[in-house]
């Protein structure tokens, strides 16, 4: 009784795997009526909406074959049928891209997504099987040609600022080939795709919008490659940086930042500002000259320098650095700057020196003289920049009033004062 009671089920259960299988017949059988009724493209109203009710049908159909465990000969056709249905959705969205019309981005991601899926997990099945890949040697071109869908839908989503969304759309293009094995005869030239840096650049600018660092982390070596963008690129890792609390990654990026890019200004200012207030200042002299080893001639290395230099208070040694800038470019104003500031302060330091001390007029005349001197050294510096700078007198006026009293010259003093906002 037992025995029979055994053999019963199991004939139940064969019976449920054909009905299963059966059912996916019928389903491509339908699937291929929507084919057939989508390629007419001068259908009548009365054949669209016979074409959306057989769809539907077929989704409903196929949908519970996918996940039972009774569907066995035919999963990987089940498989395929899933994919043509999710590419029978999105491809009238397509068609309004191409229009140029209004279009439900997400609805478009979610069916290239799905169809994507479904192709995989069909070659997946037909592997496992080790028989002849039936659907799979049809479905490996659309996989391959559904790739640019992606990142449209991520360059939309990032444009409606859906930043989580876009970051979604765009990483699985990054890892197309991991995902989607069907390529793996053609990965090689996936990777290679000269896209490659641009959309790694996107996915991780829309990760640091969307606040996801992991995803920024995990491409951003692949978004320096790209050179049209480098200096952003560079900002924006330095940023996510400073946003995840690692000052001391941040350091180091920046520092090679600067070596690899020695024209980045704000690398480099960042930097020595960052090494100043961390009262850093033998790294600070570290870096300078690591970027004066790298090019001499760099105007950025030896304004660095410079600015160290002049920061220990070593005036006469920064200012060389400074004209060395501006004999690189004549037209630096921060260097003819900071080169006035110099020669001022060292006169200033030499002038401190005689506080207090008893002299005679003619040892005052002569003590003077070299304080006198490095002012007068000061002046044409002072007077470059308000030449670049006419409009904006807060940048010399001040200066050069006091370069005009120390020397004597007080009509000129009262008119840089007039210029000076008190």
């Amino acid at each position: 009784m037992k025995k029979l009671i055994l053999t019963l089920a199991v004939l139940l259960a064969v019976g449920q795997t054909y009905a299963q299988d059966r059912q996916v017949r019928k389903a491509r059988s339908l699937m291929e009526d929507v084919q057939n009724l989508m390629a007419n493209k001068q259908r009548k109203e009365k054949e669209t909406i016979e074409m959306q009710e057989k769809l539907q049908q077929c989704k409903e159909m196929i949908a519970p074959t996918l996940s039972s465990p009774e569907t066995k000969k035919e999963l990987a056709n089940a498989w395929d049928i899933q994919s043509k249905l999710y590419k029978f959705t999105f491809s009238p969205l397509l068609d309004q891209v191409i229009a140029k019309q209004p279009t439900d981005t997400l609805a478009l991601y979610q069916n290239v997504l799905g169809s994507l899926d479904a192709m995989e997990e069909c070659f997946k099945v037909e592997n496992a099987s080790q028989k002849e890949h039936v659907y799979s040697k049809l479905n490996e071109l659309d996989v391959e040609r559904f790739r640019p869908y992606l990142a449209f839908c991520g360059q939309m989503f990032f444009t409606n600022k859906q930043y989580t969304k876009a970051v979604e759309a765009f990483s699985v293009w990054m890892d197309y080939c991991q995902r989607y094995t069907i390529l793996a005869e053609n990965a090689a030239n996936l990777i290679a795709d000269p896209q490659t840096p641009q959309i790694a650049y996107y996915t991780c600018l829309c990760a640091y919008f969307a606040k996801d660092f992991n995803t920024l982390n995990k491409y951003i070596s692949q978004a320096k490659q790209y050179e049209d963008e480098i200096d952003n690129v560079n900002q924006l890792y330095a940023s996510a940086l400073i946003e995840q609390g690692d000052t001391a990654a941040w350091a180091t990026e920046l520092r090679q930042q600067a070596i690899e890019h020695p024209n980045n200004e704000a690398s480099i200012q960042n930097l020595l500002a960052y090494y100043f207030q961390k009262n850093q200042q033998a790294e600070a002299g570290k870096f300078a000259k690591e970027l004066i080893e790298a090019d001499p001639n760099n105007k950025l290395a030896n304004y660095a320098m410079g600015v160290v230099n002049m920061n220990s208070n070593k005036y006469k040694e920064a200012i060389p650095y400074f004209d060395k800038a501006i004999e690189v470019d004549p037209e630096y104003t921060d260097a003819y700057y900071n080169a006035g500031v110099c020669y001022s302060n060292y006169g200033y330091s030499i002038n401190e020196k005689l506080d207090g001390k008893k002299m005679t007029q003619a040892q005052y005349n002569a003590a003077v003289a070299p304080v006198k001197e490095q002012y007068r050294l000061a002046e044409p510096y002072f007077l470059k920049v308000k030449e670049m700078m006419p409009d904006k007198p807060d940048m010399w006026a001040s200066r050069l009033s006091t370069i005009y009293y120390i020397l004597g010259n007080k009509a000129k003093q009262a008119e840089m004062d007039k210029l000076l906002k008190y």
